[in-house]
């Protein structure tokens, strides 16, 4: 097993500029909150969203940190440049409150062997655990200590935002149209398409830079809707309840039974759906599931919808009327129903891989981006690598291969759309 070293790391962010900036940016506690009232859900997103604005400016950019903490960067075209598409650029603020992104330890793993890693504080993990890393032989990659997140996801993507107006500022050969940088909050709670105004933004096309493992683009995501599964039970003394007692809670471990264990997430990979249980709450009386369904095509999404009100009317007939409430709430749909007709756009970031001698993997993910949402508001939006995997974790890591490379691609990017009519 390797093990990180921090001073190796110091050592590479002296010489790579995309690396200082990243160890910068990770020493915000930036977590998003669910419970939370607020918006944004935690202080240190607006923290850090002030901190990019001053950046920005400092730059001589227009930044404005709006009401709900978002960032918007605004970068006029270059002269000449004025009627090419626009370009809207977005990464998010938040890290996931799925583990901890406090006092951020990271180290480096110089030059990856193929034999595991070892975290600082014991953790250790290979390649039968992150396949991922079967990818990054000799690769230099950023890990935690073992007791928070790194978060790469998505302080790579500002990282990345952040260096490219710094080049569009110094290089005068980087010529580009009109863009937008948004630096969006609490996205992993799934809020952030709700605070973007994609009317105001007033572009042709956005990319997220928010994307997993090198090369991968994000052009498929699941259909996406969740449930709030309500159980009435009749409450009796247990000591009187023989034939009278209905356990709320009975009810909702009976409907999980019911649903195809073969169509769970720990079960399914690819491009199978799925129903996922992620919360529960009650007691006898009453008690509530939250459920996710999840499906790739819209004919699968209304199969399982309908199917949960099979459920419903088998409870119903079993118990007694209304024991069982669903109220379902759409979420996203599926990134690819936009973007096949905007196959000149994908093309165009295919090509960009190309000139950056980066091979280009159309990725079908499965969950949703913040693309999937704004596509259907009217603005399509592919998710670009960031060069990090195994996200939300002490297991976290960032490639620094994949990290420049992702630089470079959106830096084609941007230059080709100056001259390509996508």
């Amino acid at each position: 097993m390797q093990e990180g070293s921090v001073k190796e790391l110091d050592n590479l962010s002296g010489v790579d500029p995309l690396i200082k900036i990243f160890l910068e940016l990770v020493s915000y506690n930036t977590a998003s909150d669910e419970a939370a009232a607020t918006v944004p859900s935690s202080l240190g997103q607006l923290r850090l969203g002030a901190h990019l604005c001053t950046l920005a400016s400092e730059l001589g950019y227009k930044a404005l940190q709006d009401d709900a903490g978002v960032v918007k960067v605004e970068v006029p075209p270059s002269e000449g440049c004025e009627h090419v598409k626009s370009l809207c650029l977005l990464a998010h603020m938040d890290t996931s409150p799925d583990f901890s992104g406090a006092k951020v330890r990271p180290s480096l793993i110089r030059d990856y062997q193929g034999e595991g890693i070892k975290l600082a504080n014991g953790l250790t993990f290979d390649e039968k655990f992150c396949k991922n890393l079967s990818n990054h032989l000799h690769d230099a990659l950023i890990v935690t200590d073992g007791t928070t997140l790194l978060g790469a996801d998505d302080k790579a993507g500002i990282s990345i935002l952040l260096y490219l107006l710094r080049e569009l500022k110094v290089n005068e050969n980087l010529r580009h149209g009109r863009i937008v940088m948004l630096f969006t909050v609490d996205e992993e709670i799934g809020l952030s398409a709700s605070h973007i105004d994609v009317s105001a933004i007033d572009c042709d096309y956005g990319l997220s830079i928010d994307g997993g493992d090198l090369g991968e683009v994000d052009v498929k995501t699941f259909n996406a809707y969740m449930a709030k599964v309500s159980f009435k039970g009749v409450s009796v003394h247990t000591g009187d309840a023989y034939k009278k007692l209905v356990n709320a809670i009975s009810l909702a471990h009976e409907f999980a039974a019911l649903l195809p264990q073969r169509e769970l997430p720990e079960t399914t990979m690819d491009e199978e759906g799925f129903y996922h249980i992620y919360k529960i709450e009650g007691s006898t009386a009453s008690c509530t599931l939250h459920l996710l369904i999840r499906d790739f095509t819209e004919e699968g999404m209304q199969k399982r919808l309908h199917f949960l009100d099979t459920i419903k009317d088998y409870f119903s007939k079993k118990y007694f009327e209304d024991c069982v409430q669903i109220d379902t709430r759409y979420q996203y749909g599926n990134l690819y129903n936009v973007l096949k007709e905007h196959q000149g756009f994908i093309t165009l970031i295919k090509n960009a891989c190309t000139d950056a001698k980066v091979e280009f993997m159309e990725n079908h993910v499965r969950g949703g981006t913040d693309g999937a949402v704004l596509s259907f508001l009217g603005l399509p939006t592919p998710n670009l690598f960031t060069g990090g995997f195994n996200f939300h974790g002490p297991y976290e890591c960032l490639s620094v291969k994949g990290i420049n490379a992702s630089y470079r691609v959106l830096k084609n990017i941007v230059s080709r759309m100056a001259t390509e009519n996508v």
